[in-house]
C-alpha cells in the first residue's frame, strides 16, 4: 500500500470515526443540545478536525441521514426480493423497513427531522444534494417493482407508480414514528391506558397498514360507488354491515 492510498484510508477511517461518535451523541442529546466539541471528545478528535470533514452541526447530522438511507437501501436489496412477484417484494420490503426501525432506531429517528426548516438552512449544498439522492435511489428502488406490477397488470394501471411509492413511505413512516412517541409515553408515563394510542398494537397495525395499502393497487373488478378501490376486507365489512341492517 502507497503512502498516498494509507493517507487516503486513514482520512476515511477517521471520517467513519467521526460519524458513528456523532451519532451517539445526536441520539442521546437530539439535534438542538448536541455541540461539536461533545463529538469531537467522543471521536477522540480535535474541534478542527471535525471541521475538515464537515462544515456545521447540520452537516454531520445530514451526513448521518445519508448513510442511514443508504443503509436500508442495502437493508431492501437484502431482502433478495423476486422481480416477478412485485406483491411478494413489496411485502419484503415493508418488513425490513420494519426490522430497519428496530436495529437502527437513532437513525430512523433522525431520519424525521430532515424536513425540518432549521436543518435544512444550515447544511451546505454538497450534503444536502446527497442526502436528497440516497432519498431518491431508495424510493426509486422500490418504485421499480411497483411500476413492474402496473405493467404487467398485477396493480392498477391508472396508478402512478412514484404516487404509490410516496404513499406507502409517509404511512409506514408515519405509523412507526407514532409507535415510537407512544413507547416514550409509557415510558415516561404520561399516556393513558385506555387512550387510542395506548390501546393499539402498532406492530400488528403495520401489517395491516401495509396490506391496506396493497389492496389499493389491486385492479378494481368492477363494484360500486363507494366500494371502488376499497381494500377487499373493507367491501366485506360494507357488505357485512348492510346485511345487519336488512335484518
Amino acid at each position: 500500500m502507497g503512502i498516498a492510498e494509507r493517507k487516503e484510508r486513514e482520512k476515511e477511517m477517521r471520517r467513519k470515526s467521526i460519524l458513528e461518535a456523532a451519532g451517539v451523541v445526536f441520539f442521546e442529546k437530539g439535534l438542538r443540545a448536541a455541540t461539536l466539541d461533545e463529538i469531537a471528545e467522543k471521536a477522540e478528535v480535535s474541534k478542527g478536525t471535525i471541521y475538515l470533514y464537515f462544515s456545521s452541526k447540520e452537516d454531520l447530522y445530514c451526513s448521518l441521514m445519508t448513510k442511514g438511507l443508504l443503509m436500508l437501501l442495502e437493508t431492501f436489496r437484502q431482502s433478495n426480493p423476486d422481480e416477478s412477484d412485485p406483491t411478494g417484494a413489496i411485502r419484503l420490503f415493508g418488513e425490513a423497513y420494519l426490522q430497519f426501525s428496530r436495529q437502527h432506531s437513532h437513525l430512523f429517528k433522525m431520519l424525521a427531522a430532515v424536513e425540518n426548516p432549521a436543518i435544512a438552512d444550515h447544511v451546505s449544498p454538497e450534503v444536502f444534494a446527497a442526502l436528497e439522492q440516497s432519498s431518491d435511489d431508495v424510493l426509486s428502488y422500490v418504485a421499480t417493482f411497483v411500476q413492474r406490477g402496473i405493467d404487467t397488470g398485477i396493480f392498477r394501471r391508472d396508478i402512478s407508480a412514484h404516487e404509490a411509492v410516496v404513499l406507502f413511505w409517509v404511512s409506514l413512516s408515519g405509523l412507526l414514528n407514532l409507535r415510537e412517541r407512544s413507547y416514550t409515553m409509557r415510558k415516561d408515563n404520561v399516556l393513558k391506558a385506555d387512550s387510542i394510542i395506548g390501546s393499539v398494537d402498532f406492530d400488528c397495525l403495520y401489517g395491516k397498514c401495509q396490506e391496506y395499502l396493497l389492496n389499493s393497487l389491486a385492479p378494481v373488478d368492477g363494484g360500486s360507488g363507494s366500494e371502488r378501490g376499497l381494500p377487499s376486507d373493507s367491501k366485506a365489512a360494507g357488505k357485512q354491515t348492510r346485511a345487519a341492517r336488512r335484518r
